[in-house]
């Protein structure tokens, strides 16, 4: 009988506040017939006007449901953080872009919980408060999936799908002298993990990396900065890894190609003076992986079973250049 009552006033909570939200997105300048750009953006820089803009154009164009089936609470409380942090974003007065800049952020993050609560992947949390340094640059700007910054210190960044339901890129850079680093992060209500390092590079960088689904945070550190200094990460779509269509080559240390045909071989050549290591990681789970490695210059054979994705490691720099046959 208690289960009963629980599980009806909870139907109710959700009711309830699924109608507030339907109300409130018909009488919603952005999201309601018409669209419309944010209210004051006669006094914004072109700018923060253009951040603002987008993340309404976001929210309109957001393929999600709020009547739908299956929509719990926890998705209505999560859009409706988006739909406030916009309203707030638009009103928000001249000349406060950092303000604007954090409310901006705290609507990108109210959408990274909703799509994983859709897509059933693990819930990212924000780290504790003043466990990590303060954001590296004030941000506001329409590229939701960019993340930058030109101070030393550590730094979380928020992993964001712009593909709902694939995995995703990151793509990183650095340029400076000192310890540059970064680390995937799982932090969830029941579990925190730090990975193995993907990136650990003292002079200047550029990468690619697959980021699986359990990663909710890349962990970004500088340390011992000499001078000045530059980092981004930037989240693209899987669509976006390079092409493996008989042959690809090319010098950077860490590379996403895609495979789309079937059972394989791929060569790997390597021109190198250090370690290198080529992973192949298939779409589904359940497959497992395959891989080979290396010391210096050499040529190697990685068995590809199906479609997927091959991963380029050459964390010293180098060559290299991967065929399948004609």
């Amino acid at each position: 009988m208690i289960g009963l009552v629980a599980a009806f006033l909870a139907g109710c909570a959700v009711t309830f506040a699924l109608t507030r939200l339907l109300d409130r997105r018909a009488a919603h300048p952005a999201l309601g017939p018409g669209g419309g750009r944010p209210r004051g953006a006669n006094r914004r820089t072109t700018r923060v006007d253009e951040a603002v803009t987008a993340f309404g154009e976001q929210l309109e164009h957001l393929d999600f449901d709020p009547a739908a089936a299956k929509v719990t609470e926890a998705m209505l409380a999560d859009y409706q953080a988006a739909l406030d942090a916009y309203d707030r974003a638009k009103l928000l007065p001249v000349g406060d872009e950092a303000r604007i800049a954090r409310t901006l952020d705290r609507g990108r993050a109210a959408l990274v919980r909703l799509s994983a609560r859709v897509e059933h992947r693990p819930i990212p949390i924000e780290a504790l408060e003043g466990s990590l340094d303060p954001a590296p640059a004030v941000r506001a700007d329409a590229d939701r999936f960019l993340h930058s910054g030109t101070a030393p210190g550590t730094f979380e960044v928020l992993v964001d799908r712009p593909e709902p339901g694939r995995p995703t890129i990151a793509e990183i850079s650095f340029k400076g002298n000192g310890n540059f680093f970064v680390r995937p992060v799982t932090r969830t209500d029941a579990r925190f993990e730090t990975g193995q390092t993907l990136v650990n590079y003292q002079k200047a960088y550029r990468g690619r990396h697959l980021i699986d689904d359990s990663t909710t945070h890349l962990k970004v550190e500088l340390q011992r900065i000499e001078g000045a200094c530059r980092w981004s990460v930037r989240f693209l779509p899987i669509s976006e890894a390079l092409p493996l269509d008989g042959l690809a080559h090319g010098t950077a240390p860490h590379e996403v190609l895609a495979h789309s045909g079937g059972r394989t071989t791929v060569t790997v050549q390597a021109r190198t003076t250090g370690t290198w290591r080529v992973d192949y990681r298939s779409p589904t789970r359940d497959s497992g992986t395959d891989w080979i490695h290396g010391l210096g210059d050499g040529a190697k054979e990685l068995p590809v079973p199906a479609a997927g994705w091959i991963l380029v490691q050459f964390p010293q720099g180098g060559t290299w250049s991967l065929q399948t046959p004609s």
